[in-house]
């Protein structure tokens, strides 16, 4: 029974998503990046970021419990590849798609999931960038007119024909494995600073 509701509801979610999407008015406050690289951005802000880069083939890291099959099905009918797993294993089957994956595609990662704490980067992020080789490149994104969900992310829901501006940073390297850890706080001061700059 499960397999027929997961079967049926990323196809409604997708479709979900794709109308209320074209109804929003995109406000892109810097270029798009260039090249593999991963993006990050924080786990309330998927819905606005799934239409905006749908059917790119970006790689989405989502976690293997049932709340990252909700979100993986959808995301295949936008267009998105996906890994199944954990960041923080560098032995992990995901981890090790990933890096084959990198070779061609870009990566997306909420920092801050599967389940928090909400708004703080993880080390999973620059040891992913080290080990990839691919610079980091945080998005940051404000809704002018949402729903806000009582969820442990405050998970945000655009409403129709609002506005939504998005802000991409410069690349951020992280060159040594001292650095996974030396750069925790300036990512994540630098995600705080975008997202700031980025209100609407």
């Amino acid at each position: 029974m499960n397999k027929i509701l997961f079967f049926l509801e990323k196809f409604v979610v997708a479709i979900f998503v794709l109308i209320l999407g074209s109804t929003f008015r995109f406000n892109i406050k810097s270029r798009y990046p260039e090249g593999n690289i991963i993006y990050a951005f924080w786990h309330r802000n998927m819905i606005p970021l799934l239409f905006l880069r749908k059917f790119e083939k970006i790689v989405i890291l989502i976690s293997t419990s049932k709340d990252g099959e909700l979100i993986a099905g959808p995301a295949h009918v936008l267009g998105f590849l996906t890994a199944r797993g954990s960041s923080r294993r560098d032995g992990s089957r995901a981890f090790k798609n990933l890096i084959k994956l990198t070779k061609e595609h870009s990566i997306a990662i909420t920092p801050d999931g599967p389940k928090g704490p909400r708004e703080k980067i993880k080390e999973g992020l620059l040891r992913l960038a080290y080990i990839t080789k691919l610079p980091i490149v945080l998005a940051a994104v404000d809704i002018q007119r949402e729903k806000i969900f009582n969820t442990w992310d405050k998970f945000r829901l655009p409403k129709p024909f609002t506005q939504v501006n998005v802000s991409y940073s410069e690349p951020i390297f992280i060159r040594s494995k001292e650095e996974i850890e030396s750069k925790m706080e300036f990512v994540q001061k630098s995600l705080d600073e975008l997202t700031l700059k980025n209100k609407i």
